[in-house]
């Protein structure tokens, strides 16, 4: 797209050009004011720390060491004095006798960070006292830092010029360049929304981004007529399974029905009634089977409503385990139920068919699965404030094909798992998970977790 890329190239040179102005002139600015700053203490030739440092005693008396004369000492400095441990001064340099007076404790705190009187002054304890020195008013802002008038200044003068011609520089950049394609590109910024949207998009393929607008046409067309395919074919798929399941349900339940009556009829053999009880079991799997076709299919496409109410888990588990001893599958299996008392108590926002339906299929399954008797066990508890529903058996376990079927769905060949597919789907729906391994030491184990209301 030639558009796009010139619109990238253009950017990204005014970003460079831009950043290498900002850099030339932030490192001019350095220069110069070390150039400054180096000339302006050059009147100070030295520090105040060195002047403290070579005081020296005589005859009991403080002076300046003997390696330069007071004069050089003070170059560059106002007066000194120097204070003992009760505040009064005991030696001074050209002190202003507005200042020559003992001070307190906190009076020599406070100017010892600050300013004494309108002079700005510097300190250094000694063994001998506490050097005060003294520098012109006005030529030290001293706050919790301190810095040279003159460079405070010359920063001031020089940085608010050059950021004001800085700014105005990129805003008029800024505005030139995206005054230009603004209009195009709220146009297909506007498209982009309506996409999104699933609404038709049509825009004018001119202007700066022309191209884009060009390839966003093309793109929304092609969009519109998948849709509408898969609409139909969703459509049609729903339909047609809804419609072989109603077709299905009455013969089969016309089925079912014989199959009760020639199993409950005493007066036929035995073997006769046997093949009636497993004409009547895999009549009532076809018809779970049916049951999950369907539900699955509307669960896919957003059919399938969900009923939400706020119920408690442990009375939901309860009731999962006793409707499934209701059913000829428990005769061979036992179900045993641990829950800790957080879990039990747990409030979910569900639908509670349809998390009855996914433990009945995790329940059918490890009962249909297993050509021995099986114990399952399910046990509940909470984890990270989510509710997690164990659902473990000793069978045979899940096979690797299955496994493999349940991480990628589309591979060809997967065995049949739409039962457990199901289980993923309203697990889904109701903002959880499920996730199915095999247990420890055998068996299966199937691992639900579903957020809680918070209380």
């Amino acid at each position: 797209m030639k558009t796009f890329g010139r619109l990238i190239r253009r950017y990204v040179l005014a970003i460079a050009v831009l950043v290498l102005l900002l850099a030339g002139l932030g490192a001019g600015l350095l220069g110069w004011l070390g150039w400054r700053y180096t000339v302006q203490y050059q009147a100070q030739p030295h520090t105040s720390s060195e002047i403290a440092a070579a005081m020296v005693q005589k005859d009991g008396q403080l002076d300046f060491g003997p390696a330069h004369t007071p004069e050089q000492w003070m170059q560059g400095y106002a007066w000194a004095m120097v204070l003992d441990d009760d505040g009064q001064v005991i030696w001074r340099y050209q002190l202003p006798p507005e200042l020559d007076h003992p001070y307190t404790v906190s009076e020599t705190a406070a100017f010892s960070r600050w300013y004494l009187d309108q002079w700005p002054v510097l300190c250094w304890v000694e063994e001998y006292g506490l050097f005060v020195i003294g520098q012109a008013p006005g030529t030290l802002w001293k706050r919790n830092f301190y810095i040279d008038t003159d460079i405070v200044h010359g920063l001031i003068s020089s940085i608010l010029p050059a950021g004001i011609g800085l700014v105005v520089l990129i805003l008029a950049f800024c505005l030139a360049f995206s005054w230009r394609g603004s209009r195009s590109l709220q146009q297909v910024a506007q498209g982009l929304d309506a996409l999104a949207q699933g609404q038709t998009v049509t825009l004018p393929v001119t202007g700066m981004a022309g191209e884009l607008a060009q390839k966003l046409n093309q793109t929304s067309a092609q969009l519109q007529t998948r849709n509408e395919i898969i609409a139909q074919r969703d459509s049609a798929r729903t339909n047609w399974i809804a419609g072989v399941s109603h077709d299905i349900r009455t013969p089969l339940s016309l089925i079912l029905g014989w199959a009760e009556q020639l199993e409950q009829d005493s007066a036929l053999p035995d073997a006769a009634r046997r093949k009636a009880a497993g004409i009547r079991t895999q009549s009532q799997r076809i018809r779970s089977l049916i049951d999950d076709l369907n539900l699955t299919s509307k669960l896919q496409y957003g059919a399938q409503p969900l009923r939400r109410q706020k119920l408690t888990a442990g009375p939901l588990l309860r009731r999962a385990v006793a409707d499934f001893y209701d059913t000829p599958l428990a005769d061979n299996c036992t179900v045993s139920l641990v829950q800790t008392d957080a879990a039990e108590q747990a409030v979910l926002d569900a639908d509670p068919a349809l998390l009855a339906r996914a433990l009945e299929n995790l329940l059918n399954n490890a009962s249909r699965h297993n050509p021995d008797p099986v114990e399952m066990q399910i046990t509940a508890e909470m984890d990270s404030g989510k509710l997690r529903i164990i659902l473990a058996d000793n069978g045979v376990g899940y096979p690797p094909s299955v496994l493999r079927a349940l991480s990628c769905p589309e591979q060809e060949g997967a065995p049949h798992i739409l039962g457990l597919h199901v289980v993923e789907q309203i697990l889904s729906a109701h903002g959880g998970r499920a996730l199915f391994v095999r247990n420890r030491p055998k068996g299966a184990k199937a691992v639900l977790v579903l957020p809680v209301v918070k209380t």
